[in-house]
């Protein structure tokens, strides 16, 4: 026998399999921790109002699962019912619908812009915004932004507000990255008025 058996037909098979199974799962990595990622940009980000957020993430959605299922139809296994291709139908909306999450937020994040600072009245909530499913931050501080004229919350909690804010402190100074479709907020420290 001449070479090694590494080499045989049969481990070649092997090592293209470890290879796509590697590229797949170092995509799916990727991809999660865009989810995350974003989610994080999107908790500092207010978009103007005229932002049909919802609407888009829905039609994606909705378009993306109508390709599953159209894909069902054509590919049905024989003896699969209606029920199979609303499955799919609602397994590509989901897909859709998590891809597309958050791309308004992550395009102020990543778009030309400005950086602007201003001063902005504030409130404090006990609690906070949602984290997670189960969740929520000790707090929020409801900021109301300058370029969209909207309210943010964002999270923050009890020792925060007592080591950064004084008694009459009753203003913040907002450091904001702004383009045309919303804002993102840096940083905010409390001021007095």
């Amino acid at each position: 026998m001449h070479g090694s058996r590494f080499f045989s037909g049969y481990e070649k098979g092997n090592v293209k399999r470890y290879l796509l199974l590697s590229v797949f799962f170092i995509i799916f990595a990727a991809w999660l921790w865009y989810l995350m990622w974003s989610t994080g940009v999107a908790s500092r980000v207010v978009l103007m109002k005229s932002i049909p957020e919802w609407t888009t993430y829905i039609t994606v959605a909705s378009i993306t699962g109508l390709i599953f299922s159209g894909r069902a139809v054509y590919f049905r296994p024989v003896g699969e019912s209606a029920a199979y291709i609303l499955k799919t139908f609602f397994g590509g909306f989901s897909i859709g619908f998590v891809c597309i999450l958050n791309c308004y937020d992550v395009y102020v994040y990543v778009a030309p812009g400005k950086i602007i600072q201003y001063e902005s009245e504030y409130d404090v909530t006990f609690p906070g915004p949602a984290v997670g499913k189960y969740s929520h931050c000790e707090a929020g501080l409801w900021i109301k932004d300058a370029h969209t004229k909207r309210w943010i919350q964002l999270c923050t909690n009890r020792t925060d507000l007592y080591n950064d804010r004084k008694q009459g402190m009753t203003k913040v100074w907002v450091t904001a990255y702004t383009n045309k479709i919303g804002s993102y907020i840096i940083n905010y420290k409390f001021t007095y008025d």
